[in-house]
């Protein structure tokens, strides 16, 4: 009975302070991809419904999500306060069609988008994200997937001589295609674009300005294989490659004098790996992974620019995982890139230039955790 209680603690306490996911008969989520070394050579139903909706053809009546995670300080300073919190189910309501429902996850770059901006507005992210799963197999061999998503917040402000309006938006989808070579091989592709957008209207002593952004558009493209290479030993070559940008600026009506910032990000990364069952009916998937990103923030009155690049020279993804018993499953992964960086800040008076060797941050290289199975 002791036992029984210290077990009911111990795995109440691992739901308060770690992602944990649930799902119907196949394990998966954020926590199994966290676990595994944020590993891009495994297959997740979680993760591959999020990110191409050709997948829910696949994994009908499925119900999945995050329970959610604390982190340090929490939001708002709250160490108790769950975040990263989303649930989701998908249905197969025929024998090609399957329909279901994300909510509460968020999918798009707002923080990336809204940091660098003038944050000095009030305006807050888009709350209470919802994406619509829609799949459908056109054929025993090829599925497509749609994916409409949305977010929107707003404010208002009245008083006597003064109205204020504050509004945030992001809005888009995803479509994505599986295509199935064989009964063993398949390729997907998926294309994720997304609007974010801000805006703050205020009339003050019959003065009115508008405060929002140009631009605001998010890119994401991606593409991964799975090849068996080695039958017998079930060996599979797992290629991927990931192009993402976006790119937005303020402005105002009327116009500020002092001029606005433009901003702009690009990300490419391509690896390839294998991805193999061990130890009966474990897992052990891994590879290298290169890529290049670079962020670059132009004033085009002052003439500053500030441009930030970086090459992975290369990122390594490691992830095991294997069952204990028929209820528990073990898991283990490590994570580590190296990169090359370089940063020129460039002003009338000349340029500065910092360049770099850095590994990525040492919290989570190596990562652990367990799956229960009910």
């Amino acid at each position: 009975m002791k036992f029984a209680k210290l077990l009911s603690v111990v795995l109440f306490a691992m739901m308060l302070i770690s992602s944990v996911s649930f799902g119907q008969a196949i394990p998966s989520g954020t926590a199994r991809y966290e676990a595994l070394g944020y590993n891009p050579f495994i297959k997740d139903a979680s993760i591959d419904i999020n990110r191409n909706p050709a997948w829910s053809t696949e994994y009908r009546n499925y119900a999945f999500g995050d329970i959610g995670r604390t982190e340090v300080g929490g939001e708002g300073g709250d160490q108790y306060q769950l975040t990263d919190q989303f649930g989701a189910v998908n249905f197969g309501v025929s024998k090609e069609i399957a329909l279901g429902l994300v909510v509460n996850k968020f999918e798009d770059n707002w923080n990336d988008f809204y940091s660098y901006s003038n944050t000095m507005y009030g305006i807050e992210r888009p709350v209470v994200p919802l994406k619509i799963l829609f799949g459908w197999q056109t054929s025993p061999n090829f599925s497509i997937g749609l994916a409409p998503y949305f977010a929107m917040w707003s404010q208002e402000y009245d008083t006597t001589g003064i109205n204020r309006q504050w509004s945030s938006s992001s809005l888009g989808g995803q479509v994505g295609v599986i295509g199935k070579l064989n009964k063993a091989d398949w390729i997907e592709g998926a294309v994720d674009v997304k609007s974010n957008g801000y805006k703050l209207d205020r009339t003050e002593g019959g003065t009115n300005t508008v405060n929002e952004n140009e631009g605001g558009l998010e890119l994401d493209v991606y593409t991964r294989a799975f090849f068996t290479i080695n039958k017998s030993l079930g060996i599979n070559l797992v290629p991927y490659l990931n192009f993402s940008m976006y790119g937005w600026n303020p402005t105002s009506t009327p116009l500020d004098s002092n001029g606005y910032n433009d901003y702009s990000h690009m990300s490419i990364m391509g690896g390839i790996g294998i991805n193999m069952p061990v130890l009966d009916q474990g897992l052990l998937a891994g590879g290298l992974t290169f890529g290049y990103r670079s962020f670059e923030n132009t004033q085009d009155v002052a003439n500053v620019t500030d441009k930030y690049t970086e090459f992975i020279l290369p990122q390594f993804n490691l992830g095991m995982e294997w069952p204990f018993t028929d209820w528990l499953t073990g898991r283990l992964g490590y994570s580590r890139a190296v990169s090359s960086t370089n940063n020129e800040f460039t002003t009338s008076a000349g340029t500065r230039t910092n360049k770099g060797t850095a590994v990525s941050t040492p919290d989570q290289t190596i990562t652990a955790g367990l799956g229960f199975n009910f």
